[in-house]
């Protein structure tokens, strides 16, 4: 009787009622159960994490801390991803992740990403998804793995609407509110959401750079400090509809757009100095930048089910509006003991748009329960057009400076071919794909044009209790983005220079992991990757003028190796469940410079912690943390880092409300600090935001209509693009 009342409640819950465990044995000591003569209640919590070979699946909805703020605060909260300043993500110690919102290319990368995640709040996600596996049917690249940002989807036949309001309060106070709203009655299915955010934010930055003594140039510090406040205001839209023809028939429609402005004015003072002396030379910047980015996407999607096995065909067409205007104005002042002060004035317009067109078509073939094939097509069209204008302030005209001012003219198009098959035979079930990409790219007078085979094998071995070990192996590719390709010049201050690189060459990877399952809730691997032709930041410094040029090149190889371990919730009371992620990695990166080879290698720990207590009266708290040691990256080293957040929610009216008050990085220990040695020149760069707030979100859910159960289908994966102008 008990094991039936068990099955019956894991029925209705529609998850695990064990922390994820998915054993019934274990369930018994995590239900609260009362019996009287007419009923029976039971207490159920949803596990926060699950665990499969291929990736960790993060559920938002019941997470306090997750589920407020805004999608980049999630990311930044979950064990294992670390986002610097310059939008760079890492997944668990490696860089070169791609990112994608519902199985779809997000197009950005870097700072548009970030600005693109502050927009997109969090009461709307459902789950995220972070693949470290990828199969055949996944775009090619992304070499560290693919981030799966899920919204959350209509399941429910007739109206709701959802109202949700977050304040969080650090230096500066930020808002994020939305509404959204689905309709779904006979073959109409209706969803949208308009979001808005406001907020304010900071950059602190210091720099310290040691050059050494040179035959023509003495031992000289620099030392500088910057403070920079942004404003920031976005809108964000979007608009779904699915129209069942017939139970197996479905056409769809989806637009999303976003609308940002930015605006972004501070100082810095920069000191020159030999080595314990007083400073002989200062450096005062004042600077004002605005950015104005548009960035609309659109969806046509069909989908048939050709019979009850499962059987489906599908296709989509997909398009991309994406522009960008930025206004900047820089001024220098700078002191020479015993020497007048010397000034100069600069501005600069830039103005970029990017417009993509993308088609697909996936084939879902079961022959049986033991062979499957998949199999599809698709190819993108990219154009971009930018150009950079800069001048300076000569008396009182402003005169162009042609040195820094550039036009770039990209055409990019990819088409792709892959096929899968899935065996399962006794014990044993093995996945094989290969995916063909043909890429064609023309820059200027510059053509280019490549074709790559990138395979993938999965073989797994079931034992008894949900118990399983898999081998893996996974080629993947990443081009370079479009601003590092971009040659155009930001200058952050005098001495600071950054600029693109149209010589970049795409970097290639294999990836090796053995990983073994327990009962779905343990994992535990080994890894391997070797890169080629890795993609990373250079830094040189200009003789004479002491300027330090930041751009992107390919190294000789980049190499990581090492364990991992992830436990998705451990039982340790009814009322108290624990999660954890660990790894151990070993980066190696190996370059050329002045025809001398040199190499930066760093072991990496890496461990996450989320707690969650149950609390009485509809109550979970929730406290997490995470600690990342320093970390190789390219030439330089990402020093250690670590967070503490907390978070309680509580759900009122009946379930139709939750309260969530949050408070992130408690001990403002969250920055980036880098530091490096480049041609003699050591450089150190501690970067602080406003990233240690207190915050409370309120989501009210109006509806009127009966839960449906939804028909699981395949998602639709597109290649993500290198979109950072």
């Amino acid at each position: 009787m008990k094991k039936s009342i068990l099955l019956l409640a894991t029925l209705l819950c529609g998850h695990s009622l064990a922390w994820g465990t998915g054993n019934v044995s274990q369930d018994k000591d995590s239900i609260a159960m009362h019996k009287s003569i007419s009923e029976v209640v039971v207490y159920a919590q949803r596990s926060t994490v699950q665990i499969t070979p291929e990736k960790r699946v993060i559920h938002i909805g019941s997470s306090p801390i997750a589920s407020s703020g805004n999608a980049y605060l999630v990311l930044k909260n979950l064990p294992g991803i670390l986002i610097n300043s310059d939008g760079s993500v890492f997944m668990n110690g490696k860089s070169g992740v791609k990112v994608l919102i519902d199985g779809k290319s997000s197009y950005l990368e870097g700072t548009e990403l970030v600005n693109y995640l502050m927009s997109l709040p969090a009461s709307s996600l459902d789950k995220v998804e972070l693949v470290t596996r990828p199969s055949a049917k996944y775009e090619a690249s992304g070499n560290a793995g693919i981030i799966d940002i899920c919204t959350k989807r209509n399941n429910q036949s007739g109206f709701s609407l959802n109202v949700h309001g977050n304040y969080e309060q650090g230096k500066y106070g930020r808002t994020n509110d939305n509404l959204s709203f689905s309709y779904r009655r006979n073959q109409l299915n209706l969803s949208g959401m308009y979001g808005y955010y406001r907020g304010h934010d900071f950059n602190d930055l210091t720099i310290a750079r040691y050059y050494p003594e040179t035959p023509t140039e003495q031992a000289m510090v620099f030392d500088q400090d910057s403070y920079r406040r942004r404003s920031d205001y976005s809108h964000y839209a979007n608009f779904s509809m699915d129209y069942y023809v017939t139970p197996k028939t479905t056409f769809g429609i989806a637009l999303k757009g976003n609308i940002s402005d930015r605006t972004e004015n501070g100082s810095l003072s920069s000191l020159f100095h030999a080595p314990a002396a007083q400073a002989d030379s200062t450096l005062r910047s004042l600077t004002d930048n605005g950015q104005k980015r548009t960035n609309v996407t659109s969806s046509l999607t069909f989908q048939h089910k050709i019979d009850s096995l499962g059987k489906t065909v599908s296709a989509s067409v997909d398009g991309l509006y994406y522009s960008v205007k930025e206004d900047q104005w820089h001024n220098d002042r700078v002191t020479i003991s015993s020497v007048r002060n010397t000034e100069s004035t600069s501005k600069a317009f830039k103005d970029g748009t990017i417009k993509m067109i993308s088609g697909r078509m996936d084939l879902i073939w079961p022959v049986s329960d033991k062979l499957r094939f998949e199999g599809g097509a698709k190819s993108d069209l990219v154009r971009i057009d930018n150009r950079s204008d800069y001048a300076n302030l000569a008396g009182s005209q402003w005169v162009a400076d042609q040195t820094l001012s550039s036009t770039f003219y990209y055409r990019e198009n990819i088409n792709a071919l892959y096929v899968t098959a899935k065996v399962q035979k006794g014990a044993f079930v093995t996945e094989a794909g290969v995916r063909v990409e043909n890429t064609n790219i023309k820059v200027a007078s510059f053509s280019q044009s490549y074709t790559d085979l990138f395979p993938n094998l999965s073989v797994s071995w079931q034992l008894p209790h949900n118990n399983s070990l898999n081998v893996t192996y996974g080629k993947r590719v990443d081009r370079p983005n479009y601003r590092y390709l971009n040659p155009f010049v930001y200058i952050f201050d005098t001495y600071t220079y950054e600029q693109g690189n149209t010589n970049l060459k795409p970097q290639f990877t294999d990836r090796f992991d053995l990983i073994y399952l327990i009962r779905k809730n343990y994992r535990f691997g080994l890894f391997y990757t070797d890169t080629r032709q890795a993609i990373i930041k250079s830094y040189s410094v200009q003789s004479g003028s002491r300027r330090v040029y930041v751009m992107p090149t390919n190294t000789t190889y980049y190499r990581s190796y090492g364990v991992q371990g992830d436990i998705g919730q451990i039982p340790v009371a009814r009322w108290f469940q624990s999660g954890m992620h660990l790894e151990l990695t070993q980066n190696n990166y190996k370059w050329e410079e002045n025809d001398i080879s040199l190499r930066n290698r760093k072991l990496t720990f890496q461990i996450g912690i989320q707690n969650k207590i149950r609390l009485p009266w509809s109550c979970a708290v929730e406290i997490s943390g995470f600690y990342n040691s320093e970390m190789a990256y390219g030439q330089v080293n990402v020093l250690p880092v670590w967070q503490l957040s907390g978070g309680i929610q509580k759900n009122l009216c009946k379930g139709n409300a939750t309260l969530s008050v949050f408070s992130n990085d408690w001990f403002h220990s969250n920055k980036s600090r880098i530091k490096g040695d480049f041609s003699g020149t050591q450089a150190s760069v501690t970067d602080f935001q406003d990233r240690c707030i207190v915050g409370v979100s309120v989501t009210y859910r109006f509806k009127k209509g009966e839960e449906t159960k939804e028909s699981k289908s395949g998602k639709s994966f597109y290649d993500s693009k290198r979109i950072n102008l």
